[in-house]
Formats: C-alpha cells, sequence, structure tokens
C-alpha cells in the first residue's frame, strides 16, 4: 500500500507537469497574439511591413511552447521549464520596445511590423497592443514555470559535457549576442526608415537593447553552469529560440526590400542563436555512471576569479581608451567632443576598475572579488553619464555616426557586467564546495548597513551639483540615459548592503569596499562636471555620499576584525 509519504513526491510531480502544461498553453496564446499583430496592424494609419512578416512571427512565437512540449512528452520537464523560464527572462526588453511603440511609433525601427513611407504622424493601432499582449504572456509564462518545481524536474545521470570549454564557448556566444543586441540589425538608403542604435535611438528603445545585451550573458551562464543537463540544454534552447524572434524577422525584410541590407548586430545574433543550438547538445549530454568527481561542472572558484580579474582589468583599460578616443564621426571626419563636455567620468571609473581587477589577479585577496562584484557599476555609471553627453553633442554638431571612444564605452559596460558575473560564480562556488560552515547574521552590521542604504538612495537622488538654471539628469526627475546608470549603481549598493550582514570576515568587508568606490564615484561626479556648470555649487547629494563613503570604509574595517 502506497503511504502518504510515498503519494507526497507523485502529487508533486503531477502538480508541476500540470503547472508546466499550463505555461506553455500561455506561451502558445502569446505566440497567436504577436502573429498576429501584423495582420492587424500596429500602428494607424495603417502601414505595411517590409514582407508578409505574421507566418515568420507566428511560427517563431509558436517555437518556444513546442519545445517545452516536446521536453514534455519526452519526459524531461526540467528542460521544458528551462525553454520557458529563458524566454520568459527576456520578454522584458521586448516590452521596453513595445512602450516606444505605444508612445510614439515613429521611432520604432521593426521594418517586420511596418516601414515608414513618409513623415506623416502614426499613432498605435490594435495589433500594437496585441504585441504587447502577447510579450506580458510569454513573461508570465515564464513566471509560472518559475513556480514549477518539484520532483519531476529532474533529470537523472550527471552532465558529461559540462566542461571548462563548453562554459567559455557559452559565455563567449551571449557576449558575442550582446554586442549584436547593441549594434543596428539592417541598414536602410530609405530616408523615412530609421537605423539607428544605441544612445542614437529613443530612451526605451535602447533600455531594451541594453537589457537584452545585460539578459543575455546572465540567462545563458545561469543555464550552463546547472548541475541539472536538461535544465542546461533547455535553457541555452530557450536562449537560442528567444533571440532568433528579434534577428530572424529582420532578415527577411533585407531578403525582400532592396533598399534594406543586413547590419552586424543581426549577423552577431545569428551567429550567437546558432552556437547556441549547437552548444546545447554536449550541455544536455549525461552519463548513467558518472564517478563522484564529475560533480564539479564550472571552474573552480579560483579560475573564475582570474576570469573577473582579466575581464575586469580589460573593462577598465577600454573605458580609459573610450574617454580619451573621438566619440562622434562626420563627414569631414573625427569630432572630439573636449571643446563641448567634459569626459573624465570614464577615465577616472575605468583606471580605478581595473586597478581592482589586477588587484584581483595578483593577490587573489577574499576582498577583492566582492568588492569587484559591486564596484563593476562605476564603469556603468560613468559610461551611461559619457553616451548622455554624446547624444546631446551629436544632436547639437549634426554629426550623424558613433565614433570608436563611444562603442568602445560599451564593449566596457559589457565586459566590467561579465566581470560581476564571473566574481559572483566565484564566491557561490566557494561557499557551496569549499567554506561550508553555517553562518548567521551579524547584528552589530544591520545598524550601519540600513543608514548606509539611506545614505546611498540620497546620494543617488539628491544633486552633487547645484546651479542657476541647472535641471541634471536623476532618477525621479529628468529621466535620461544617465539615470539608468545612477539607478543601476543604487540598485547593486542596495544588493551588497543585503548580503554584509550575512557575509563573513574579508567578504563583508570587500562588499562595503565595492560600496565606498560606488560612492565616491558618485562624489568625483561634482569636481569632474563642474567645469561645465557655471556657478555651479556642491549639492546635498555630494555629502551624503562622501558620508556614505566614511561608513563603508568604517563599517569594512569593523567587519574585517569582528568575523575573520
Amino acid at each position: 500500500m502506497r503511504t502518504t509519504a510515498d503519494s507526497a513526491p507523485v502529487r508533486a510531480g503531477n502538480r508541476s507537469l500540470r503547472v508546466l502544461r499550463t505555461a506553455s498553453g500561455i506561451a502558445a496564446v502569446a505566440a497567436l497574439c504577436i502573429g498576429a499583430a501584423p495582420l492587424l496592424g500596429v500602428v494607424s494609419p495603417s502601414v505595411s511591413p517590409a514582407y508578409t512578416s505574421w507566418p515568420v512571427l507566428l511560427l517563431l512565437g509558436l517555437l518556444l511552447p513546442a519545445l517545452s512540449a516536446f521536453f514534455l512528452r519526452s519526459g524531461r520537464p526540467a528542460a521544458a521549464r528551462a525553454v520557458l523560464i529563458a524566454a520568459g527572462a527576456f520578454a522584458p526588453s521586448a516590452l521596453l520596445d513595445d512602450v516606444q511603440l505605444l508612445v510614439e511609433p515613429g521611432l520604432v525601427t521593426d521594418p517586420a511590423l511596418f516601414l515608414r513611407e513618409s513623415l506623416h504622424p502614426l499613432a498605435p493601432s490594435s495589433g500594437a497592443w496585441l504585441l504587447s499582449a502577447g510579450h506580458v504572456l510569454i513573461g508570465a509564462a515564464g513566471v509560472l514555470a518559475w513556480t514549477a518545481r518539484g520532483p519531476a524536474g529532474a533529470s537523472e545521470g550527471s552532465p558529461a559535457g559540462r566542461r571548462q570549454g563548453l562554459l567559455a564557448g557559452v559565455l563567449c556566444t551571449a557576449v558575442l549576442g550582446a554586442i549584436g543586441a547593441l549594434l543596428a540589425r539592417f541598414v536602410s538608403t530609405d530616408p523615412f526608415v530609421l537605423t539607428g542604435t544605441g544612445p542614437d535611438t529613443s530612451v526605451p528603445v535602447f533600455a531594451g537593447d541594453l537589457l537584452l545585451a545585460i539578459t543575455l550573458p546572465l540567462v545563458a551562464g545561469v543555464a550552463v553552469s546547472s548541475v541539472d543537463a536538461d535544465t542546461a540544454r533547455g535553457g541555452l534552447l530557450g536562449s537560442a529560440a528567444a533571440l532568433a524572434g528579434t534577428t530572424v524577422p529582420v532578415l527577411g525584410a533585407v531578403l525582400f526590400d532592396p533598399e534594406l541590407s543586413i547590419g552586424w548586430g543581426a549577423v552577431f545574433e545569428l551567429v550567437a542563436v546558432v552556437a547556441f543550438a549547437v552548444l546545447a547538445l554536449p550541455a544536455g549530454r549525461v552519463v548513467d555512471s558518472a564517478p563522484a568527481s564529475a560533480e564539479v561542472e564550472l571552474p573552480g572558484h579560483d579560475r573564475l576569479s582570474v576570469a573577473a580579474g582579466i575581464l575586469a582589468v580589460l573593462a577598465g583599460a577600454l573605458a580609459v581608451v573610450a574617454a580619451l578616443s573621438p566619440q562622434l564621426r562626420t563627414a569631414e571626419g573625427e569630432v572630439g567632443l573636449a571643446e563641448y563636455v567634459n569626459l573624465r567620468q570614464p577615465l577616472v571609473a575605468g583606471c580605478a576598475f581595473a586597478l581592482l581587477g589586477a588587484a584581483l589577479l595578483f593577490r587573489r585577496g577574499r576582498a577583492a572579488r566582492p568588492a569587484l562584484a559591486v564596484a563593476w557599476v562605476i564603469v556603468v555609471l560613468a559610461g551611461a553619464a559619457s553616451l548622455d553627453i554624446v547624444l546631446h553633442a551629436a544632436r547639437a554638431t549634426g554629426a550623424e555616426l558613433l565614433g570608436l571612444g563611444t562603442w568602445l564605452t560599451v564593449v566596457a559596460i559589457l565586459l566590467a557586467g561579465a566581470a560581476a558575473c564571473c566574481a559572483g560564480l566565484a564566491g557561490g562556488i566557494e561557499r557551496d564546495e569549499v567554506d561550508l560552515s553555517e553562518t548567521s547574521a551579524d547584528r552589530v552590521l544591520i545598524v550601519p548597513a540600513v543608514l548606509l542604504g539611506l545614505l546611498t538612495v540620497a546620494a543617488f537622488t539628491l544633486p552633487v551639483l547645484t546651479a542657476p538654471d541647472y535641471a541634471p539628469l536623476g532618477i525621479l526627475a529628468e529621466f535620461g540615459i544617465a539615470s539608468w546608470g545612477l539607478l543601476c549603481a543604487v540598485l547593486a549598493v542596495l544588493a551588497a548592503l543585503v548580503l554584509v550582514p550575512l557575509a563573513r570576515g574579508e567578504r563583508a568587508a570587500g562588499l562595503l569596499v565595492g560600496c565606498a568606490l560606488v560612492l565616491a564615484m558618485r562624489a568625483l561626479q561634482a569636481p569632474l562636471t563642474s567645469s561645465g556648470v557655471p556657478e555651479s555649487a556642491p549639492g546635498a547629494g555630494l555629502w551624503c555620499a562622501l558620508a556614505g563613503v566614511v561608513l563603508a570604509l568604517g563599517t569594512a574595517v569593523r567587519a574585517a576584525r569582528s568575523r575573520s
């Protein structure tokens, strides 16, 4: 007779299967919404796409629920779950593009939805709302699949193909796809068709591209590092299918419209799609009788720390070169911006981040790695401010092309994010496989961590400079590209402060040192930009940032002494 204890795992497994089937059904409905959007028309008055794109959009949308249904029928629910979660992770970036479509369709550059033929004002139509609903449903399917946990989600055997080369291949592929997300997917000779990318586009579109570039390495890295082979395969296939949904429709437009040609963004993304699909095969390979030593799938935490240090040095060096390189290009040649603005922020941030990476490389101290995992946002903070300056200078000078410095800034941001991912993975591996001791929250650190969090929020929401008729970009008002850097910095510091009371010794001190570096970079924005602001005076944000630096360093000393 089956006991209650024996039937509980069975009920949990059946419940997980029902949830996954429901999530697959929601993803199928989402595919129908996305495919029907061009049929109904996404703008008014109606403008046709470059080609009959609805069958392509429909088939690409159905690829995700088809993969999940196939894995469910094959008895691999973990793979089906990973496919849906990966697809749901990419939904927010698509929704940001939808925001632009609903607010100002004329600034959208998607020939698979519509191809503008004049300067006549456009308004969103029913198809735009249907497209947004489809992306919302994909995100909902991913969230629902995330909740489907249980015994049914495990695969038998242990991964055989999860080697260091596989991890390196997946991460390199993800970086390539991330770079492609920030480049133009097509080039047009039609003056009515916008092909701008990066900071040349509107804020929602640029934010969507940037979010896609950040999400891709994170999703791929988490998938390939999973101890479950089915999860690794499903995550990579889901990433490939989701990325194909943004690339393949553009390729169709290039084939059918003679005024459109393929851009480097589509090329890089297409290579990433194929590479993910190919790498999914060894990632999902299992061996029934694997030795016990095969349980370690990721490189050791020391090697990941070295990788984080190398990436940090490269990111810092590129930020320095970017600050010294021309930011814009015109038909007459390259344009420097020294006479317009001060671009010393990436220079300072690049030097500081490169030194932190070098410390991790040559000393491998426990404090350097968590500090790097937090301080990577100083490159984002300085880079976003630089990109915002470049955008405004481009409008003032009439420059039509971005210079080398602008693209190096974008690459430096991506490399800094990759360094932070490696540092975080290294810390997780060390905690799970090396330092297995139990830890408890240090109540003494809770109060300074809360105070530091309040100072951080004030430092990044209040201006560091004040002047007559001067309205700086911020998080709560005058939101622009630089505001994304401020927002990323606040979130990174707050996330680190949550971990500080739970960390021990040098790790807690390292997190606090990283917070101090971020706050110091915020404080340095005042003297670095004051020359461009006449009659400027220190603002409240500057004093909050300086107070935060002092508190963070003092608490770091306290943490290192008390929990070593």
